[in-house]
């Protein structure tokens, strides 16, 4: 109404002024009666705006205030906010804006917040803090207090508190509260990169940390690779780094590294040879991947070196063992076994031996689970033989004289010695032992013999 009054005086001049240039005492009658009208039209103006100003000053800020006094003003006000905010009246929450809950990762749970008391998201040794801020609101602003609040997970997260009255100053009116996270770092003024030191922790690790660059250019090298092969990090930066591989490895290393910096690949984990200063050479395992987090996107290689030459060296000791001993096992005369408990006396293990004594290879006598060794025992040397297993259940060597069938249906006198592997409760578990061929496979008698003297000479050594 007030800009409606105002754009008709301001009009009414206008026009006044512009009449007035045109006014003649030669003028008509009814431009005279015109121009009194529009004079009297803007002093008509001018005595209502000045009439009704003060009245539409009054009612506007009765809106305002019946608006600050409304219900849910303060509520519609924290919504509105950024930061979060919540509405309390007393130590009860009444409001809390979506911000609060994300804060609190309580997304969506509003309803375990509102209508409880504002200590339930205080950390329970700052419950007395809150107690004294909330009594002590009457007094001049300070600087926020900091608390600590409870995540829905129960994480502790520092924060900035403030508490602004809504209306009134009393307890019992409602309060806006608002709150900001702080950092769990010293609040020295410095960036967390300066905090924190990662160069000295890269510098620090036994693992070679790497860059590559466009044609597998060194761009980054930590100490570690110095300790590794003797070459400074200074001397070999912008260096290939394929002339730090064995020959042998190059196109291995060539062919993943190329395919993780064209983006083929994100990662990859090898083990190769490096060249030391003094021309060496030595395991390693690297483990490359793509700085770029988008596939098809080229981009440096990032990785590991680590050493694992000592490693290497101790496996190819143990293959060279296992290799001696399975020589050893193969060229002895005899049939060496490691045979289970069960009900077949299947073997787990048997040397090259038994094709001399069996006819059947190894791997059959393992893998066909129907070639049991019950199955390979002569029927009438059977009670024999059992009566020599029975001292295994009282944990003593097993040792007897029996004929053994071969594949061609033949069969030949052997003599075997074998010793119980037992469980910690006494139980049987398997055999281990060697079964060798008698010299005179026709005469059981001198078989007998000759088991009777081995085992005079087994106690006389024993």
């Amino acid at each position: 109404m007030s800009l409606y009054l105002f754009s008709t005086m301001i009009l009414s001049l206008i026009f006044l002024l512009v009449f007035n240039s045109w006014w003649t005492a030669s003028a008509p009658f009814a431009t005279h009666l015109t121009g009194m009208l529009i004079a009297g039209s803007t002093l008509l103006s001018l005595l209502l705006m000045a009439a009704l100003v003060p009245v539409l000053t009054r009612q506007r800020l009765g809106k305002i205030q019946s608006r600050l006094h409304a219900p849910n003003w303060e509520m519609e006000v924290s919504s509105r906010l950024s930061a979060p905010a919540a509405v309390i009246e007393g130590h009860t929450v009444t409001f809390a804006n979506k911000a609060f809950l994300n804060d609190l990762g309580m997304a969506g749970m509003s309803d375990q917040i509102v209508g409880m008391p504002l200590t339930n998201v205080v950390y329970p040794g700052d419950h007395k803090l809150l107690a004294a801020l909330l009594a002590n609101l009457d007094e001049p602003a300070k600087e926020d207090t900091t608390l600590r609040l409870l995540c829905v997970d129960g994480t502790i997260l520092p924060a900035k508190l403030s508490l602004s009255p809504i209306s009134g100053s009393s307890m019992s009116d409602r309060l806006l509260l608002q709150f900001s996270l702080i950092s769990s770092s010293p609040t020295t003024g410095i960036s967390f990169n300066e905090q924190f030191n990662y160069h000295l922790l890269i510098n620090r690790l036994e693992e070679v940390v790497f860059q590559l660059q466009r044609g597998n250019r060194i761009a980054f090298l930590n100490p570690s690779w110095e300790t590794l092969l003797e070459y400074t990090p200074e001397e070999s930066l912008g260096k290939s780094f394929i002339t730090f591989v064995h020959p042998e490895d190059q196109p291995l290393i060539i062919a993943r590294l190329d395919s993780i910096s064209k983006g083929k690949r994100q990662r990859c984990n090898e083990q190769i040879r490096l060249i030391r200063r003094n021309g060496e050479s030595c395991w390693v395992e690297i483990r490359a991947k793509s700085s770029s987090t988008m596939q098809n996107e080229g981009a440096s290689v990032v990785g590991t070196i680590t050493d694992i030459n000592e490693a290497r060296q101790v496996e190819a000791s143990l293959k060279s063992n296992r290799h001696s001993l399975s020589s050893l096992l193969n060229n002895v005369p005899c049939m060496i076994y490691r045979r289970k408990a069960d009900a077949g006396l299947n073997f787990e293990f048997v040397s090259d031996g038994c094709v001399d004594i069996t006819g059947y290879g190894a791997h059959e006598l393992i893998s066909d689970h129907s070639l049991t060794f019950k199955k390979l025992l002569h029927p009438q040397d059977r009670p024999t033989w059992e009566s020599a297993h029975e001292k295994l259940m009282q944990q003593q060597q097993l040792q007897a004289v029996y004929r053994l069938y071969s594949r061609n249906g033949t069969y030949q006198w052997v003599w075997e010695h074998g010793t119980g592997i037992y469980a910690s409760t006494g139980e049987l578990l398997a055999v281990e032992g060697f079964i060798a061929i008698l010299d005179r496979e026709s005469d059981a008698t001198i078989g007998a013999d000759i088991l009777s003297q081995l085992q005079q000479q087994i106690s006389h050594q024993e």
